[in-house]
């Protein structure tokens, strides 16, 4: 068996994807294998991917089924013990894959039930690789626990985890595009999993604005989903549904107010209606938050005001 599958979903990314796959070939640990699940690209992603074989493999959906079914797709072909996601326009760094399979070896060899190890990453914009790394934006120390996952996810993407997890928690959330990752981390830390966390980026994060996430109103749709989702399993303790319920409020209200500032001309009288119907909501949001304010008042009146 092999030790570890490095799965990528991969979309139209003929121009990052031998990127991302040079940089598991320069892993020092050498057990590996990569699945890449094309998702019915138009451009050369699967002529990039197969240019790697044998040891990528590379899967074919002819309907785009987004990154969740993409790496369900994956999945079905991975025969790793363990787990390590690459997004297709991100890389690691040489020793990503040493050092996450040493930690989880070692934790695992003390007791420890490990459902994830994650690590901090590099961030790559268009001028280079930015002061700041992706624990830096997250504000991320400590202990990871459930409710502080739900409180805001610091788990970068390139995470590794056990296969055998997905036939206890679930494969990926076809439902949830753009946080279907931060959904598996929530199902599988509410099974009583441990996450571990290496401190040193060993992963390069493509920050760009096709990003998926760039999409401020499809990102906490995507988010809401993930939270609505969490509280109806009815597995949270009382302080994380607390959290999750805050959190989906909040989720809920940005999801309004954004798809209202960047909405058409002629969807603006709806947007405006929608607003106004949910408007208790989005106070109490705003008091929850009061960094909101600022923003807000100018997004939400500029929609809520006749003048649109």
């Amino acid at each position: 068996m092999t030790r570890v599958s490095v799965i990528t979903p991969a979309h139209n990314s003929e121009a990052y994807l031998a990127e991302a796959l040079r940089s598991v070939e320069a892993q020092t640990f050498t057990d590996w294998e990569v699945v890449v699940a094309d998702d019915a690209s138009s451009d050369g992603t699967v002529a990039v991917a197969e240019s790697f074989a044998p040891r990528v493999k590379v899967v074919r959906s002819e309907t785009n089924v987004g990154p969740a079914g993409a790496r369900n797709l994956a999945l079905e072909r991975a025969s790793g013990e363990l787990v390590a996601l690459l997004d297709a326009d991100d890389y690691l760094m040489p020793s990503f894959l040493e050092t996450q399979v040493g930690a989880f070896d070692a934790a695992s060899a003390n007791g420890t039930r490990v459902g994830l190890v994650t690590c901090n990453a590099h961030i790559l914009t268009p001028d280079g690789i930015a002061p700041e790394t992706y624990h830096d934006l997250h504000k991320f120390d400590g202990e990871l626990t459930l409710a502080r996952l739900l409180e805001r996810n610091p788990v970068f993407v390139s995470s590794l985890f056990p296969r055998r997890l997905i036939e206890e928690v679930g494969p990926f959330d076809t439902d949830i595009r753009g946080a279907e990752d931060f959904d598996l981390w929530v199902r599988i830390m509410e099974r009583g999993y441990k996450a571990l966390i290496t401190r040193e980026p060993l992963a390069v994060y493509r920050r760009w604005p096709g990003a998926l996430t760039a999409n401020q109103a499809t990102a906490a749709r995507s988010d809401g989903i993930a939270y609505a989702k969490a509280l109806a399993r009815g597995r949270l303790d009382a302080r994380s549904a607390r959290i999750a319920a805050r959190k989906l409020r909040y989720s809920r209200a940005v999801e309004m107010v954004a798809s209202a500032a960047s909405g058409r001309v002629s969807a603006r009288p709806a947007a405006r209606r929608r607003m106004l119907r949910h408007l208790p909501l989005i106070l109490r949001v705003a008091l929850e938050n009061p960094g909101l304010w600022p923003n807000w008042v100018r997004g939400a009146g500029a929609h809520i005001s006749h003048r649109a």
